[in-house]
């Protein structure tokens, strides 16, 4: 045994060290390039504040005290290995993006590499302004963690997960640990041209070849540029779908949780989607509920979000509810575009298409809807009517679904009673469309427009919406949209029957 000084000793040693660690990481943190809008103290930038954009304190500290975002130790036997990607589709909406964050993690981990996940800087973000009288913009910066909690946010990677591969970090922890001297860049236009990428290659070969070079790469970061490797067009497309053997199944998607913040604007609005007890996934813990002042869960003095666990898409779904995705506003045009330009339907939702469920039978999901063309009708026509249903189709569509849910045919009998609208619709329509459905047998049919949203959690409004669609029993959604797709990819990965993803 060493002597009681030695071990005294080594024991302020330690102490010292761990102080200096966490000093360290303050001071690599604060010369980041990332201190922007949420970052400049409020006396450095008032005019900021003036776009009164929320912050998201918790969340950057949730983000700041993950485990993976803490300087290497004497004890760390490897340093661990990062790769960025800096063009993840700019300038799209945000589930064109966050299709290639998923996608991209996965990518990481087939490298051994931790995913470097960014805030979304959104463009046009009402009710949040982010331009100032003086013409300048500050856009507002959401970070992942208000939206995932999964491992492309930095979350655990689960019990089975290949242990060469770490966890995802932050961009502010990127700018910390790699230094530009560090960096070694891979440009996309060398990448392509030596790993034989072409118009022809499949999903699965660009995965594979990808992630074979960016595994076998020495240097500990690495950064992606002048472009990314699963481009929104190409996610756009049928070649995607090789992938999924391998990404379906991945820590990507199976360990996949939604944020706390969504969590917490799901808990509270529990009772649009069903009258039954809260279920335990979305309940508060233990020692909030006894803590919890009366007047926490309201939109103006919400709980704290370590009130809450993530929830995870594997959590049992709510018991009758249908969720529909309803798209109006820019797809008035945007349908006609698709409809014209012979589109087909987005990313995954093309499972049902009758020549890819018959060449990927028993490795892909067996979706039961595509793009049908009915007999003396024009595909234009009929890719219309699919992307921009009436309210008598959508009616006539939610009714057949009950009414297939209940047969137990494709999958155990569900009992459909309630409605969830996900939609940008005007509320005078909406409104009337849920009357519609209502008057068709429906009970509580509520929207979009019904949420009640705390300002942080109405700037990921879109996400607490496709939460609720993954959480229903049964889906129905646009078959052209990112958002209907990414709604799909996560109802299959969190163990929803194929069945159960239906289309207008």
């Amino acid at each position: 045994m060493a002597p009681r000084g030695t071990l005294r000793l080594a024991a302020f040693a330690l102490v010292v060290f761990v102080f200096l660690s966490g000093f360290a990481y303050n001071t690599l943190v604060s010369r980041s390039p990332l201190t922007g809008v949420d970052y400049i103290p409020p006396a450095f930038k008032p005019e900021i504040l003036a776009l009164d954009h929320p912050k998201f304190a918790d969340v950057r500290k949730y983000e700041r005290t993950l485990p993976q975002h803490r300087l290497p130790t004497f004890m760390t036997r490897t340093r661990a290995r990062y790769v960025y990607f800096p063009n993840e589709a700019w300038g799209t909406g945000w589930n064109n993006v966050f299709q290639e964050q998923l996608i991209n993690t996965h990518l990481a981990y087939l490298a051994h590499r931790g995913y470097v996940f960014p805030d979304y800087i959104a463009r046009d973000h009402p009710p949040f302004p982010d331009t100032l009288p003086n013409g300048s913009r500050h856009m507002l910066h959401i970070p992942m963690n208000a939206f995932t909690s999964g491992p492309t946010g930095g979350g655990e990677l689960g019990a089975g997960a290949d242990p060469q591969s770490p966890r995802a970090i932050s961009l502010e922890w990127w700018d910390a640990v790699c230094p530009r001297a560090q960096v070694v860049e891979v440009t996309m236009a060398d990448a392509v041209r030596e790993l034989g990428i072409n118009e022809t290659s499949t999903g699965a070969e660009r995965l594979m070849r990808w992630a074979a070079k960016l595994r076998d790469m020495e240097a500990g970061c690495v950064i992606v540029t002048g472009g990314s490797p699963f481009d929104y067009m190409f996610i756009g497309s049928d070649k995607i779908v090789g992938m999924w053997p391998s990404y379906g199944h991945s820590p990507t998607l199976t360990q996949y949780a939604w944020s706390a913040l969504i969590t917490r604007a799901l808990s509270r609005n529990f009772a649009l989607f069903s009258a039954a007890d809260m279920p335990p996934a979305l309940a508060l813990s233990f020692i909030s509920r006894i803590t919890a002042a009366t007047s926490e869960g309201s939109v103006a003095q919400p709980y704290p979000l370590g009130a809450f666990k993530p929830l995870r898409t594997d959590a049992p779904p709510i018991a009758g509810l249908l969720g529909l995705h309803v798209r109006r506003g820019d797809y008035a045009e945007h349908c006609n575009n698709l409809a014209g330009w012979g589109s087909d339907y987005n990313a995954w939702n093309v499972f049902g298409r009758p020549d890819i469920a018959a060449a990927g039978a028993g490795r892909y999901p067996a979706l039961p809807d595509y793009l049908s063309v009915p007999a003396g009708t024009s595909r234009s026509d009929a890719a219309y009517a699919h992307c921009w249903p009436t309210p008598a189709a959508i009616v006539a569509r939610a009714r057949e679904v009950r009414t297939a849910a209940a047969s137990g045919e494709a999958f155990p009998a569900q009992a459909l009673q309630s409605v969830y609208i996900a939609t940008n619709g005007e509320p005078e329509w909406v409104r009337a469309l849920a009357l519609l459905l209502q008057k068709d047998g429906w009970g509580a049919v509520k929207t979009s427009h019904d949420m009640r949203l705390a300002r942080d959690e109405l700037a990921v409004a879109q996400a607490v919406d496709m939460a609720a669609l993954v959480a229903a029993e049964t889906f129905i959604g646009v078959g052209f949209s990112s958002l209907s797709s990414n709604v799909v990819q996560l109802r299959l990965a969190g163990g929803r029957h194929a069945a159960t993803n239906r289309f207008w």
